[in-house]
């Protein structure tokens, strides 16, 4: 495959209409969803992965879903190159790749490469796994301090993966992603960023919380739990705090609450990802200084104006209609790096 590959992505925080937004893209742009989400890779859990029922996604074709059961971990190694494939049997195919998901790790490494690590041996493997999720956290905070910060204790998957890394190299995860730099540039995108006032998200999230004890989490999780044990994809969110419920640490009535509570955290993260990034990665941000735009507020910072202590983001403001057409203009053209536009949807 010879670089730079072009995609369109659809990125944004947790319940910002991405789903939405990518399948309306690729039916009018001839393109089909590439998923790009760490949970929806994994058979048996939708409703908590807020998977695209079949029946919704009006005859556009999706790939890279329900890849895997939920005990056979998919890391992000095995992700790019499945996606690398995805792109290219797409792309031979005449049609346009929208990459759709939240999950920032997945994005990166599909854009960038990932860095080369030898692969785990059994016997690191085990040991890794035989310490509580505390040892762990532990001895990673002890041989990279940097990574250990970046991640949270209960994130075991990748605490797992950073102290299998730190063990079989004997060098610190950080430093060896800090050598890699995702220097590739194998695959662009022009990325659509939905940007929305924090109020509007909050109470969005808020909604799709309540939606999954209606749609059934704590039964789906029930299912998962009984046919597979405690595996690490529960560990995420909607997931865990049904499982909580299950094992009797929080009462029903405060699922939801719990849900939407996890979630607006994570979406303050991914904000932060999606405003830091493009300035980490030379992607090209637009709308630029000159260019008229709208403050999305409740999110600090603005792309590429640090110094100017702006608080939420800078986004054209624009209809869906007008979207559509402005991106089918700009894909004539070529795209030689990622570029990145903030867009906010209006009626």
């Amino acid at each position: 495959m010879k670089p730079p590959y072009t995609t369109l992505a659809v990125v944004g925080p947790t319940a910002s209409g991405k789903s939405s937004l990518g399948i309306t893209l690729a039916r009018e742009l001839d393109g089909e969803v590439v998923n790009v989400d760490s949970v929806q890779v994994y058979r048996h859990l939708d409703v908590g992965s807020a998977k695209v029922l079949i029946e919704e996604r009006q005859g556009v074709p999706h790939h890279l879903l329900d890849l895997r059961e939920p005990n056979h971990l998919l890391n992000v190694g095995e992700f790019r190159s499945c996606a690398v494939d995805t792109l290219i049997d797409i792309t031979s195919r005449g049609k346009l790749p929208v990459l759709v998901g939240g999950s920032t790790m997945y994005l990166t490494v599909l854009l960038h490469g990932l860095a080369e690590v030898p692969p785990t041996t059994r016997e690191v493997r085990d040991a890794v796994a035989a310490l509580s999720k505390e040892e762990r956290y532990a001895e990673l905070r002890q041989v990279d301090p940097v990574t250990a910060q970046r991640l949270h204790i209960n994130d075991t998957q990748r605490v797992t993966r950073a102290l299998e890394i730190a063990r079989i190299t004997g060098r610190a995860p950080s430093e060896i992603v800090k050598d890699h730099q995702f220097a590739s540039r194998e695959v662009v995108s022009l990325m659509i960023v939905l940007c929305r006032d924090r109020d509007d998200l909050y109470e969005r999230i808020n909604l799709r919380a309540s939606q999954m004890i209606e749609q059934g989490i704590i039964e789906e999780t029930e299912k998962v739990l009984q046919r597979f044990g405690d595996v690490s994809a529960l560990d995420t969110l909607g997931y865990k705090q049904a499982r909580d419920y299950l094992r009797g640490a929080i009462p029903r009535e405060e699922i939801a609450s719990e849900i939407a509570l996890h979630t607006r955290r994570y979406a303050k993260r991914q904000m932060t990802y999606l405003r830091n990034e493009p300035l980490k990665r030379g992607w090209i941000v637009k709308p630029g200084a000159q260019e008229e735009a709208k403050e999305i507020v409740g999110f600090s910072g603005a792309p590429g104006r640090a110094q100017e202590k702006v608080k939420g983001f800078r986004a054209y403001s624009m209809s869906e209609e007008q979207l559509i057409s402005n991106v089918r203009d700009r894909l004539l053209q070529p795209l030689n790096a990622t570029e990145v536009w903030y867009v906010e949807l209006v009626p």
